[in-house]
Parts: C-alpha cells; structure tokens; sequence
C-alpha cells in the first residue's frame, strides 16, 4: 500500500522539533561543510573551522543533557546532526558522532562529579572526547578486542 495512503505512516513522521534540526543541521552542513570537503579529505587534516562552526551551532555533541549545559537531544537528534553532516563530507560527520561515543560512557556511569566536569566542557566546545582502540584487528568492534588489563 502507498504511504500516501497507510493510516499507520504518521507513526514514523519525524516530528516538528526534529525536522527543524534537520533543515538547521543540513542548511550548516550544505553553507560550512560542503566547500570544504574535498580538501578535508585529500589533506586528512582535523577540520578545526568545522568543529568551531559545528560547537558554535550547538552540533557538536547535540545529545549532552541540559543539565551539563549541552542541547539534551535525543538518540535520533544524534542520528539526524550525524547523517546531515555525512551528506556533506563524512569526515566531519565523524566530529559529532565520536563526541558521542567517547562519552557515553560517562553518561551511562560516571559519577556525578565526573559528568559535571567533562561534559559540560564537551557541552560547551571546550573539549571534545574520543575513544581508542589498542588492536587494529578490533576494527569497530570493542567486544572483539583480546587485550585485558590485569593488575599485577
């Protein structure tokens, strides 16, 4: 059956505050971003001018709660910040998107003293986070790394 016709396509509407992400996130992507790409990639330089247009915008690490002094976006505002900057230049895609990765870890279980302290600096385009892997076979999968720390 046509979308235009399914009762149930509303369900997966994207909604008011999402959509005007995505035409804020794009317009940036497509003004800021897209002139730049083709020399992001060819120099493999760290794009610092986007990460400051991206922190500036608040795009940077958009899913850093409000009580940090981030925007509080949701799993899909992340999804939505990431996807707009890929379709401009997927380097720079990577700025929010490692953002997010290097601290959810202290979202999901650091303490409240930690969370304060580096997220807001996140939050604020301070600092941004990363996280590393110590063997290149892992790829992008952490849970197939063999290395284990053991106190001795």
């Amino acid at each position: 059956m046509p979308a235009a016709v399914n009762p149930d396509y509303d369900l997966f509407r994207l909604s008011e505050e999402h959509d005007a992400l995505r035409e804020a996130v794009r317009d940036l992507a497509e003004d800021k971003i897209a002139p730049r790409a083709a020399e992001i990639d060819e120099t493999g330089e760290f794009p610092q001018d986007v990460y400051e247009v991206l922190a500036q915008a608040g795009f940077h690490a958009v899913h850093i709660p409000e009580a940090y002094g981030g925007e509080g976006g949701d799993q899909l505002a992340s999804a939505i910040v990431a996807e707009e900057i890929a379709r401009v230049c997927g380097s720079s895609s990577l700025i929010p998107a490692v953002n997010k990765l290097g601290t959810t870890p202290l979202l999901v279980g650091g303490s409240e003293e930690i969370k304060q302290r580096y997220l807001s600096e996140v939050a604020s385009g301070e600092a941004m986070f990363s996280y590393a892997l110590s063997e290149r076979e892992a790829g992008s999968d952490p849970a197939s790394m063999k290395t284990r720390a053991v106190k001795d």
